[in-house]
């Protein structure tokens, strides 16, 4: 990479058209700014002239940031953008700033891997529990005329008529991949870290009736006398169903419920209110029982966890580190107040080192790895 073809990348990060390629050959290059010995001049130049082409360049991205109306995307790109600076202590508006951190080298030592397997734990109807991540591929457990088995890929499956043999349970705790899972009926399910699903061994009676807590996607059989009914485990919101695709996101510890529609139509109901939902749209019930409708949700973003990815598109520190938190079984400690807002998008198989750097990049944040704690510091 040149000289100018690492001006032209920054001014990509910027306006927001760079390719995950190229935000990784951006990454790429931030950390080579910030290693010695790993520069090379004799392509890209002196690294304070190119600091100062860079700076020059980007002057005007950087004048409408200082004027406070950059927000979003465009705030975090030209945080992006601009990262270079900060290796010899600029600041955005031109204020040298003593480096007080140390290297992140030795703030990330103590690196933690992504989890190899979703070590979730199924609940038969008897209490019998099954230990999914160390069980054999092939049958589980036979539940009256039900059989339950796992095949290569770790998913769950039930088979067999319907008869009255109780609840089953999944669990998947934190520090675990997602675990899929087949319903009696075909519905095919989804289940995030820290979330779980209870749920009849085969469907009989008038509906199908489910509980989830956390967070879990939906693919719905259709059947139109036999109506799906999803119940929130940690709200009193219910989502009727037919046939559909949407996703569930109902964890204790966040203010809200939101149920986003990705095909079909679902209604959700709350105590104090009930809301049809088109595909696209996303409903926000509060803990008071109001429901806020979003027209256009980001059904990428949304949907980003079972596709293996974490997507943030403006979202706050606080929304990252509980993701991470609950991806990678972590503790998180606050030592600041980040106001500012992130957008990051990354495969989930990836240490947690990788996705604080991307975050880092803008400097609008940083972070201290020490065993299975990450402490957010300014």
């Amino acid at each position: 990479m040149t000289k100018e073809e690492a001006i032209l990348l920054a001014e990509k990060v910027v306006s927001g058209t760079a390719t995950d390629e190229e935000l990784l050959q951006y990454n790429q290059l931030f950390n080579a700014f910030q290693q010695q010995g790993g520069w090379d001049e004799s392509l890209l130049g002196n690294k304070q002239q190119l600091e100062s082409a860079i700076r020059q360049r980007l002057q005007p991205v950087l004048e409408r940031r200082r004027s406070g109306w950059v927000t979003g995307w465009y705030k975090w790109a030209a945080a992006a953008a601009v990262a270079l600076l900060f290796g010899t202590g600029y600041y955005f508006y031109g204020h040298r700033q003593p480096a007080v951190l140390a290297p992140q080298a030795i703030r990330f030592k103590n690196d933690i891997v992504a989890p190899a397997g979703n070590h979730a734990v199924l609940t038969l109807g008897n209490g019998q529990q099954i230990l999914l991540d160390t069980a054999g591929n092939g049958t589980l457990a036979i539940q009256g005329q039900t059989s339950v088995s796992k095949n290569a890929n770790g998913q769950i499956i039930y088979n067999g008529a319907g008869n009255d043999v109780g609840f089953n349970t999944i669990q998947v705790p934190n520090g675990s991949k997602p675990l899929a899972v087949v319903l009696g009926d075909g519905t095919k399910v989804w289940i995030d870290a820290g979330s779980a699903l209870t749920y009849p061994a085969a469907f009989n009676g008038t509906k199908r009736e489910v509980s989830a807590a956390g967070q879990v996607y939906f693919e719905v059989t259709q059947n139109s006398n036999q109506p799906f009914v999803v119940k929130s485990a940690t709200s009193k919101t219910t989502i009727e169903v037919l046939g559909t695709a949407f996703n569930l996101r109902s964890f204790k510890d966040e203010e809200e419920t939101k149920v986003t529609l990705v095909s079909g139509a679902v209604k959700v109901n709350t105590a104090g209110a009930s809301q049809l939902l088109h595909p696209g749209e996303q409903a926000a019930a509060t803990t008071g029982g109001a429901i806020q409708l979003i027209a256009n949700a980001d059904l990428q973003q949304v949907t980003a966890w079972k596709e293996g990815m974490f997507f943030f598109n403006g979202a706050d520190i606080t929304t990252i580190m509980s993701e991470l938190q609950r991806y990678y079984n972590i503790d998180v400690d606050f030592q600041t107040d980040v106001k500012d807002f992130f957008v990051a998008k990354i495969p989930r198989d990836v240490p947690v080192s990788q996705i604080l750097n991307l975050l880092e990049m803008t400097n609008l944040v940083h972070f201290k790895i020490e065993g299975r704690k990450i402490t957010v510091i300014k």
